[in-house]
């Protein structure tokens, strides 16, 4: 798999939601917005719509590669290829972010969609601090630095049977054998 393909699973939800929103967002407003997509798809359909790795930060959930992404964009030190992103991404006004290119519909399942879409008119209006208070969920609480899924779904309402099944799938992507 190459880099491109993994870079191109991540900057999909990234347009997704740049195309809905219409106007160019902050890494703040993205990151929360992903996360509550995310948290709703992982805790209703056991995954993730980013495939993301959430870490805890100040102000909330970020999820990392995206972070990468949007850092590598605005130009500050990031780890990815700026050639990669600038055909998708631009910044404007000093650090927001907008599509530069539609987001290809082809990526996402229907239910993905639904979460993404019901994540962006609920919290696109929402102030700074609103997003950061509601992402400071259990699963934020819980976490020192990598936030885990388990409670990620937890948080987002998912029931006992949901949660069995997100372990035991995450059980055999991990598993080893030797």
């Amino acid at each position: 798999m190459s880099l491109e393909f993994n870079i191109q699973s991540f900057i999909q939800p990234v347009l997704y939601i740049l195309n809905k929103a219409g106007k160019p967002l902050d890494t703040h407003k993205i990151s929360k917005i992903l996360y509550f997509a995310d948290r709703e798809h992982l805790a209703k359909y056991g995954t993730t719509i980013s495939g993301d790795t959430y870490m805890k930060m100040q102000y909330g959930p970020v999820p990392s590669t995206v972070y990468d992404i949007i850092k590598t964009i605005q130009g500050r030190k990031g780890i990815i290829s700026t050639d990669l992103v600038s055909p998708f991404l631009a910044v404007v006004d000093g650090s927001k972010i907008i599509a530069v290119s539609n987001f290809d519909a082809d990526e996402f399942s229907q239910t993905e969609m639904e979460c993404l879409d019901e994540s962006v008119k609920s919290y696109l209006t929402k102030s700074f601090d609103f997003l950061t208070n509601h992402s400071h969920d259990e699963a934020w609480m819980d976490a020192t630095y990598t936030m885990d899924e388990l409670k990620i779904a937890k948080a987002g309402g998912a029931d006992r049977k949901m949660l069995n099944y997100i372990k035991e799938h995450n059980e055999l992507v991990n598993a080893r054998f030797y």
